[in-house]
C-alpha cells in the first residue's frame, strides 16, 4: 500500500487531497488501510522523502535536512524576485481580495504591469472577480500554486506580521 501511495504522489503534478485519494482507493478492496499508511508517511516519511501538507493536499518532497546537499547539485540560482514584486505579492497575500489601486495604496507607489504579469506567469495570482464600484476594478487573490510554492497548507499559515496593517 505504501508503494501505491508513493507512486501516486510521485506521478501527480499537484498535491493530492484525502478526498482525491479516497476516490482512487475506495473502490478497490485490495487498497484497504491506505489512510493508515498515509498517516505513517506523514509522521515519518520514507527514506529521504517526506510528505508535506500544502495547498489543501499532500505533496511528496525531499526532506529539508538534505537542502544543503541538493543546493550543490542545483547550482543554477532561481530567478530572484525584485523587492517590488515581493512587496506586491505580500500585499495581495495578506489583503486579498485586493484591487490594484489598493495595492498601490499599501505600497505607496504605482504597481507596474510587468510585476503583475510576472506574478500571473508564475501562477501565484489570479483575478477572482471585480469590485462593484465605478470602473469595476479586478480583485486579485493568490492561488493554490502560491501556497504550494511557499509550502503553505493555507493562508492561515502565512507568518504573522508585527504591527499588522488593518484594511
Amino acid at each position: 500500500m505504501r508503494e501505491a501511495l508513493l507512486a501516486l504522489f510521485l506521478s501527480s503534478a499537484e498535491p493530492l487531497s484525502r478526498e482525491r485519494l479516497a476516490s482512487i482507493f475506495d473502490d478497490n478492496p485490495d487498497c484497504a488501510g491506505w489512510e493508515a499508511e498515509l498517516d505513517v508517511l506523514l509522521a515519518v516519511g520514507e527514506g529521504p522523502l517526506q510528505l508535506a501538507c500544502v495547498a489543501g493536499g499532500y505533496r511528496l518532497q525531499i526532506h529539508p535536512r538534505h537542502n544543503a546537499l541538493l543546493a550543490r547539485l542545483h547550482v543554477e540560482a532561481p530567478r530572484p524576485l525584485s523587492k517590488a514584486t515581493l512587496e506586491t505579492l505580500a500585499v495581495i497575500a495578506y489583503q486579498q481580495p485586493v484591487t490594484r489601486p489598493e495595492i498601490e495604496h499599501w505600497r505607496g507607489v504605482t504597481v507596474s504591469t510587468q510585476i503583475m504579469q510576472q506574478l500571473q506567469d508564475r501562477g501565484w495570482i489570479v483575478v477572482a472577480g471585480h469590485r462593484e464600484t465605478p470602473g469595476r476594478p479586478a480583485l486579485w487573490v493568490t492561488t493554490s500554486q502560491f501556497l504550494e510554492y511557499f509550502s503553505l497548507a493555507s493562508l492561515a499559515d502565512l507568518p504573522t506580521v508585527m504591527g499588522a496593517i488593518e484594511g
